[in-house]
């Protein structure tokens, strides 16, 4: 029998496609595995994102805080 899949946690909200890919590369090179809740609301309806959401990259709940971390040390300025 296979074990239980960890439960997934939503760790940011995107409302662009660039934001969304720069964090989920951010996440995966550090070996951070994630996912991604309604990536094709982007395309099939990209100027209504905001009103459905946006886009939610999840993690496992074992990996959540590295990840907020990650993306909190890694975060783009200016």
């Amino acid at each position: 029998m296979l074990p239980e899949p960890e439960p997934l946690i939503p760790i940011a909200t995107f409302h662009t496609e660039l934001d969304l890919l720069l964090a989920r590369t951010r996440l995966e090179s550090a070996g951070i595995e994630c996912f991604v809740r309604d990536e094709h609301m982007l395309r099939i309806a990209g100027w209504h994102s905001h009103i459905l959401g946006g886009i939610k990259l999840e993690v496992a709940e074992s990996d959540a805080q590295d990840a907020l971390a990650i993306l909190h040390e890694t975060a783009p300025t200016g």
